[in-house]
Order: C-alpha cells, then sequence, then structure tokens
C-alpha cells in the first residue's frame, strides 16, 4: 500500500514556503502551507489480493497575510500538485481571523 505523506512533503518543499503536516498553534513563518491525507482507501484489488488503485485525498491548506498571496500560492500548489498527478477537486476561502485561509482537496490522477 502506498503511504504519500513523505512524497507530497517532499512535493510541497519545493515551493518556498514553511510547510508542515500539522498546524500550528501560532504561525512563526507567512506565508505557510499545511498539509494531511484525507483519504487513502484500498480501491480494488485482484484475486491475489495485490492492490490494484487507491482513493488518495489530501487537504493542502494555504496560510497568508493577505488574500493575494493566498490566490498566487493556491495557483504555485495546483500546478505543481498537477504535475505529480493530482488534480484540485476542491478550494474554500475559509474564515479565519487575522488570516487568509484557502482549504483545498487534491485528489491522485490514476
Amino acid at each position: 500500500m502506498y503511504i504519500p505523506k513523505t512524497d507530497i512533503y517532499n512535493i510541497l518543499k519545493t515551493l518556498p514556503y514553511l510547510v508542515s503536516q500539522k498546524k500550528p498553534n501560532v504561525f512563526k513563518e507567512l506565508p505557510a502551507i499545511t498539509f494531511f491525507v484525507l483519504n487513502n482507501a484500498i480501491g480494488k484489488i485482484d484475486h491475489d489480493k495485490n492492490i490494484l488503485w487507491q482513493d488518495l485525498a489530501i487537504q493542502i491548506d494555504i496560510w497568508a497575510d493577505d488574500s493575494i498571496s493566498a490566490s498566487n500560492i493556491l495557483k504555485e500548489v495546483t500546478e505543481l500538485m498537477l504535475n505529480n498527478d493530482y488534480i484540485l477537486t476542491f478550494s474554500n476561502d475559509m474564515d479565519e481571523k487575522d488570516l487568509y485561509h484557502i482549504a483545498t482537496r487534491f485528489e491522485k490522477i490514476v
């Protein structure tokens, strides 16, 4: 079974932002990107119990001081993830006090 955490971290670390798997209580640096695995389920197996495909969904959150920066980072993340076979399936501006936050969902193209 494929576990995507390390790969997602390494993909996102190619961008010049703080990347973390967990949202800190207080951001020491902005902009920042956090992520976690929403779903990593076996989609189908063959008769020998070999995994034929997995259902992968990753949530990536973008945190910034202003809306324009957050939106520009969303564009960068979307292009980067697409180049790594993930497609953006959800994006939403979140209501956060004193921060601009965009929550996204990417699913693996199989």
